[in-house]
C-alpha cells in the first residue's frame, strides 16, 4: 500500500473510520474499536459529538479499509507518521489535554483506553490550527470559571493568549525589539510565547522568559515549529524550508538569539515538540548537541 500525499487521503480515510464507527457490523466495530485502542499517534478531527480520533496507521495509508487493513502485512507507523507530517506540516505531541480528551472519547466509542499506546509508548497527537481553536478554547473556559483566580489575574492570562496586556509589555521591556532581526518598530512586533499558551501553567503564561519577541515572518516560523534555537541562542532551520524560501524569508544561518539560563528550559520544549526536525537524521542531531553547549551572556 501507498501511504497519503494530500489532506482529502487522510479525510477519505477518516470518512472511512466513522462508517466503522456507525457500522451494525460487529467486525467492522471490533476492528474500529481494536484501532483506537492499539494507536499510538493520532490525527484528532472534530465529529459530530465533539472530537474524535484517527489513528495514523490507518489514515497514512491511501484508500485503507478497515475490513482489509489488517491484511497489510507492511503498515508501519512510522512511515505514515512520516507522510503525516509532510502534509499537516509539523510532527505530533504529548499533550495532556488531548490525552484526557482521547481517554473520554474511548468510553464513548466502547473502548477500554489503554494507559499507553502500541509498545508502552506515550500517545502523541497532530494540533492542527482547528485543534488549537478548541483547546485554547478549553482552557481559557476553565481559567474564567476557576474561583481561586482573582479577575485581574484572568484578564492578563486570557490576554496572553493572544500576546498581548501584561506579558507583551514584559517582552517589550526585556528585548526592547525583535530579538532575531533587530527590528525595533514595535507596533508591529508579536509577543510569541515559545511553549505554547495551551500547553502552559498559569505561571509560564505569563513568564517573560517563556517569550520572545519577533517581527511576523519569523514568529510564523517559530510557531510552525520552522525554526527554533539551540542552548546557546543559534537558529535551527527545519528540513522543511527549502533554501530558496529560507533566501526569501530572510533566514540566514548565522542568525542567533541571546538567551538566558532561564529561557533553556521552554527552547528545549520547543525543540522537542514543536521543531519540526528529521529526528532520524544523524546531521541535525549532531548539530542539536555541538550547539547545547550553554555560553557566556553579555551584559545587557
Amino acid at each position: 500500500m501507498t501511504v497519503v500525499t494530500t489532506l482529502d487521503q487522510i479525510k477519505d480515510n477518516i470518512a472511512e473510520l466513522e462508517r466503522g464507527r456507525a457500522s451494525r457490523l460487529s467486525s467492522k466495530v471490533a476492528e474500529y474499536r481494536a484501532l483506537i485502542k492499539r494507536g499510538t499517534c493520532f490525527v484528532p478531527y472534530v465529529a459530530g459529538n465533539g472530537l474524535a480520533f484517527a489513528p495514523s496507521r490507518f489514515v497514512g495509508y491511501r484508500k485503507n479499509k478497515l475490513a482489509t487493513h489488517a491484511d497489510n502485512p507492511d503498515r508501519d507507523g512510522r512511515i505514515t507518521n512520516a507522510a503525516i507530517n509532510k502534509i499537516i506540516g509539523s510532527k505530533p505531541q504529548a499533550n495532556a489535554l488531548l490525552e484526557g480528551k482521547y481517554s473520554a472519547f474511548c468510553v464513548m466509542a466502547g473502548v477500554q483506553p489503554s494507559i499507553t499506546g502500541a509498545f508502552g509508548v506515550v500517545r502523541k497527537y497532530w494540533i492542527t490550527e482547528e485543534i488549537v481553536g478548541i483547546l485554547e478554547s478549553d482552557v481559557e473556559k476553565e481559567i474564567t470559571q476557576d474561583p481561586e483566580i482573582s479577575e485581574t489575574e484572568k484578564q492578563q492570562l486570557v490576554k496572553a493568549r493572544i500576546g498581548q496586556g501584561q506579558f507583551r509589555d514584559r517582552l517589550l521591556s526585556y528585548w526592547r525589539k525583535c530579538c532575531l532581526t533587530g527590528c525595533d518598530h514595535q507596533s508591529i512586533l508579536r509577543a510569541s510565547h515559545i511553549k505554547p499558551w495551551r500547553d502552559c501553567t498559569n505561571s509560564e503564561r505569563l513568564d517573560v522568559f517563556n517569550g520572545l519577541l519577533l517581527v511576523p515572518n519569523m514568529d510564523t516560523l517559530f510557531d510552525k515549529g520552522l525554526i527554533s534555537f539551540s542552548s546557546n541562542g543559534e537558529i535551527l532551520v527545519s528540513h522543511q524550508l527549502s533554501e530558496n524560501n529560507q533566501s526569501a524569508l530572510g533566514l540566514s544561518e548565522e542568525m542567533q538569539i541571546v538567551l538566558a539560563p532561564e529561557h533553556e528550559k521552554y527552547i528545549a520544549w520547543h525543540r522537542d515538540n514543536i521543531f519540526a526536525s528529521m529526528r532520524h537524521n544523524p546531521t541535525v542531531n549532531r548539530t542539536l548537541r555541538d550547539k547545547a553547549a550553554p555560553r557566556q551572556l553579555p551584559s545587557r
